[in-house]
């Protein structure tokens, strides 16, 4: 499986299925929940997790003294980007789109529900994989248009929010 690690500057550290997550010399002792000492060859750093990934893999770490955002990335996201699809959505937006053409296999929310970003709204079969779509922002809901069983084109709206404040 490949996964990218995505810093705010556009560094990508790119790691595939089988190769070695770290060069050999490097070694991770945990110290405590999300918090790590890496010794690589003759010097040392401590890693830490600040805050766990959000819906779109987002997350914050500390190297040392110093504090970065990074993403990580999916093989299959990163696939689906390849492709021009996407399963994230922008956090500011009232509405979810199809991310790509499928059908919907469930719908987790109705109309007039409130949801945190991250909840899952509705599980979309495309290319024979189940994608959960997820919500991109917290807020009420006031239209979930698609039924279970029902085909969707990439685009076709899915979910509209209430106007944020």
């Amino acid at each position: 499986m490949e996964t990218e690690i995505r810093f705010a500057d556009g560094e990508v550290i790119r790691r595939s299925a089988g190769a070695e997550s770290a060069p050999k010399d490097w070694v991770w002792t945990p110290q405590g929940p999300g918090v790590y000492d890496v010794r690589m060859g003759e010097r040392n750093i401590r890693v830490a997790l600040l805050s766990a990934p959000d819906a779109q893999g987002h997350a914050r770490v500390r190297f040392g003294e110093v504090e970065q955002t990074l993403q990580v990335v999916d093989s299959r996201q990163i696939l689906l980007e390849r492709m021009g699809m996407n399963l994230t959505q922008d956090a500011g937006l009232d509405r979810v789109e199809a991310p790509m053409p499928g059908k919907v296999l469930s719908v987790e929310v109705a109309a007039g529900d409130e949801v945190v970003e991250g909840d899952a709204l509705l599980v979309l079969e495309a290319m024979k994989m189940e994608n959960v779509i997820r919500a991109p922002r917290s807020g009420k809901l006031t239209d979930v248009l698609p039924m279970p069983g029902e085909a969707v084109d990439k685009g076709s709206l899915l979910v509209a929010y209430e106007s944020a404040p």
